[in-house]
């Protein structure tokens, strides 16, 4: 009787573990197909930026700043970190929205906590020469090394020429 106890358990556990086995395979195969839609999706979206983007970018190359500005505007709403740079540099320069370097500093920081390299470097220069915010030549350096250590060619220049300027005052 024991025996027959024992074997009729391991045969429900078997069939119990067989189940949630083959339960979990479909239910991968549902995540992959899940995965895989998400993945089709995303890519397009991804293609629809990327062509509205570079719309942005023609009416940017044809001097047209103001569409630019209205193109980009709400992709850096969106946190696009390309167009909160592009939009910075705008405000920056005062072309298609009027200069104002402490917006531009604002578009820079978003775009640098999204972690552009480009805009990193700008909030340096930004610190370095007071525009829109107090000289920190500190803080420049922070927002160098950041953009630096990622590669971005100016602000691996920039660095040893604050270090340079700062200590070196005939350099």
């Amino acid at each position: 009787m024991k025996e027959f106890c024992r074997t009729l358990v391991f045969g429900f556990f078997l069939v119990l573990f067989t189940s949630v086995v083959e339960a979990n395979e479909n239910l991968f195969s549902e995540q992959d197909l899940k995965r895989s839609n998400l993945e089709v999706y995303w890519q397009d979206s991804l293609h629809k930026i990327l062509l509205k983007y570079l719309k942005g970018l023609d009416a940017y190359s044809a001097k047209d700043y103001r569409s630019a500005y209205n193109i980009w505007l709400p992709m850096a709403k969106d946190g696009f970190s390309y167009a909160q740079a592009d939009i910075a540099g705008l405000y920056f320069n005062g072309w298609g929205a009027e200069q104002d370097y402490e917006t531009a500093f604002t578009w820079y920081q978003k775009a640098a906590i999204n972690k552009n390299t480009y805009a990193q470097y700008m909030i340096g220069n930004m610190y370095w020469n007071g525009y829109g915010v107090p000289i920190h030549t500190d803080l420049a350096q922070v927002w160098w090394k950041l953009a630096a250590d990622k590669g971005y060619r100016d602000a691996q220049f920039a660095l040893p020429y604050q270090y340079c300027y700062l200590n070196h005052p005939k350099c």
